[in-house]
């Protein structure tokens, strides 16, 4: 609407808030989407230029010419030329995201995608869930400390395998990052 209101729009009747925010987010959504819709035309031509060039630029240094002169990932340069390589119209997918779920069987969030979540699953099914799920009042209070201490430990368990896997020093860490974590868990399990 233009910065200048007309005394017409003035005496208007405001809607209240509730009416308003689904109408808004309903009008943010439809603009999500019309700009996707609109963006695909251009993904095609962008995917036709990289496969030309990909003709001039010598075996093997294609993608790392493409990283060097556009902002794209791997994944993102490889849709855009398999788009314009499949020659379907613009108007057959309204995202690359809807194109790769159509044309690659699979494509979406994985279950198992990140290397940290097998030994985490592994940790969770030696969880004593039956004591877990016992009813407070019916632990007495013995029983209730040494239950949320076995449950302390198994979580500074969990939390340290995580953290290790990125602040080990063979896996890009330091030897400083690795000795502070261990300092943590030690202290942790010490109170625990």
């Amino acid at each position: 609407m233009p910065s200048a209101l007309k005394k017409s729009d003035d005496a208007r009747i405001a809607r209240p808030l509730r009416v308003l925010v689904p109408l808004i987010q309903d009008d943010l959504k439809h603009a999500k989407e019309a700009a996707a819709r609109a963006g695909m035309p251009y993904y095609q031509a962008a995917g036709e230029k990289l496969l030309e060039a990909k003709s001039q630029v010598p075996y093997g240094e294609f993608r790392d010419w493409a990283r060097r002169h556009f902002k794209l990932s791997d994944t993102q340069i490889t849709y855009y030329m398999k788009f314009a390589a499949e020659n379907v119209s613009v108007d057959t997918f309204s995202t690359i995201s809807a194109m790769r779920r159509a044309t690659q069987p699979g494509y979406g969030p994985r279950p198992s995608s990140q290397p940290w979540h097998e030994p985490v699953k592994q940790i969770i099914d030696r969880v004593d869930t039956e004591t877990l799920n016992l009813k407070r009042e019916e632990l007495k209070r013995a029983d209730e400390r040494d239950a949320q201490r076995r449950l302390a430990l198994q979580l500074i368990d969990i939390g340290y395998k995580v953290l290790a896997r990125t602040l080990h020093p063979d896996k890009g860490g330091s030897r400083d990052a690795m000795a502070r974590l261990n300092a943590v868990r030690n202290r942790l399990k010490q109170h625990a």
